[in-house]
């Protein structure tokens, strides 16, 4: 891990309580689903179907892509946040407007939508513009920096489009267009989530993974394809389309191509390392990818979205979450321990059995998940693999920082009297 600048590490519970709440929202998102049935895969248009497509894109992304951010920026790039004292009041205002923002779009409930917009807003806005500020003040590589901030200038974006959403369904503004719903998933699933992973992956996949370098040419050239497809979109909006093959294909071309690097440089790593990370993002890529292939065919737009939001990108963060909390972990046993004080390396904290189960039941619960968009009987089913797999990463979780904050030096041998025999 060289090159990571241990110094500028914030406070381990800083970014750990944004990563912990990802895993409860995760099960929150099982229980839903097992609460609701098939009646929530029955179209990608209901309200329900909306609001639990909001717990995965806000409640588990939102929350494991800001607490990586906390971690990450100081760290890995050399570009401290701006606001790192108010990192636990982002947090509950953040995660408090997650949880009025669901009766609202669920329930049309106007007092919960009033509430939570200026909560979401004031904290996703100002975490954005600290990334700005952060990465042109660091000083890592250029092009992730730039990759960096294209995500959280989409973001902004996103934060727009989805308070101009949030009235038209509340009945505030004219009802909004499928045209427009699109533009608010390309900038939030594509601009956002997928080019930060994009950025950071950049980094950490060598890193943690074993791969070679990821050349820089290769990022710039996807961020300028993801940024062709972000206003495409945006014109596409505006009233000038695309040809329709084309525009059916732009959309894919981020996915498949993020999704064909990760395994192409997982098959050509020279020192295979994270076995499980390696899974996970295999996991997270092929479910991409599938996504992909799925978008244009008529009614599979569910699937797709269950493939995007509830499978491939929760399985890339999980599995950078769990790396990174064995890393927060340690961070907390090497602050607590006097200086000289040999600790268990980093890779001891969160044990490979954990990983593995966890991995395990992500699987089974993408299969489920996949398989109940076609045949939405198979929902509870689903609903139900999806709570046990969250909630024993948030199991995992607890084990390995307790494992931390619990371990203790074993105590030196007694010397022996200087006069004894």
């Amino acid at each position: 891990m060289s090159g990571l600048a241990f110094a500028q590490a914030p406070p381990p519970s800083h970014p750990l309580r944004f990563l912990a709440t990802a895993l409860l929202w995760g099960a929150l998102a099982g229980a839903w689903l097992l609460a609701g049935g098939g009646a929530l895969l029955v179209s990608p248009h209901a309200p329900a179907t909306i609001a639990l497509a909001h717990v995965f894109a806000l409640g588990v992304l939102g929350n494991a892509m800001l607490g990586s951010l906390v971690q990450f920026l100081p760290v890995a790039a050399a570009s401290p946040l701006p606001l790192a004292r108010g990192v636990p009041l982002l947090h509950v205002a953040f995660n408090l407007g997650v949880g009025l923002l669901l009766p609202a779009i669920a329930g049309n409930v106007a007092a919960c939508g009033l509430a939570a917009a200026p909560l979401l807003v004031a904290a996703l806005a100002s975490c954005a513009c600290a990334v700005l500020v952060a990465v042109v003040r660091g000083s890592g590589a250029r092009a992730v920096r730039c990759g960096i901030g294209l995500a959280a200038a989409a973001l902004l974006v996103t934060i727009v489009l989805g308070v101009a959403l949030l009235a038209m369904r509340l009945g505030w503004m004219a009802p909004a267009t499928r045209p427009l719903l699109g533009l608010h998933a390309s900038f939030g699933l594509l601009g956002w989530v997928l080019g930060l992973l994009a950025a950071v992956g950049t980094m950490v996949v060598p890193m943690l993974q074993g791969t070679r370098p990821v050349p820089s040419t290769w990022l710039w050239g996807w961020l300028a394809l993801l940024g062709g497809v972000l206003l495409a979109a945006a014109a596409g909006v505006a009233g000038i389309a695309l040809p329709q093959p084309l525009g059916r294909v732009m959309p894919m071309l981020p996915l498949l191509l993020f999704a064909a690097a990760v395994i192409v440089l997982q098959r050509r790593a020279p020192h295979r390392r994270g076995p499980m990370l390696r899974r996970f993002w295999a996991l997270g890529s092929l479910s991409l990818a599938g996504a992909a292939l799925a978008m244009p065919l008529p009614g599979c737009g569910l699937l797709a979205g269950a493939l995007v939001l509830a499978v491939g990108f929760p399985a890339l963060v999980l599995g950078m979450l769990m790396e990174i909390a064995g890393f927060l972990a340690w961070i907390e046993l090497r602050r607590r321990m006097p200086r000289g004080t040999r600790v268990p390396g980093v890779g001891s904290l969160f044990a490979e059995s954990h990983k593995r189960r966890a991995w395990w039941l992500h699987a089974a619960a993408a299969l489920a998940l996949a398989a109940a968009c076609l045949q939405p009987q198979l929902a509870r089913a689903a609903g139900t693999l999806v709570l046990l797999a969250w909630l024993h990463a948030a199991f995992a979780l607890w084990r390995c920082w307790r494992s931390a904050t619990a371990w203790q030096p074993a105590p030196s041998p007694p010397r022996a009297s200087p006069g004894g025999l």
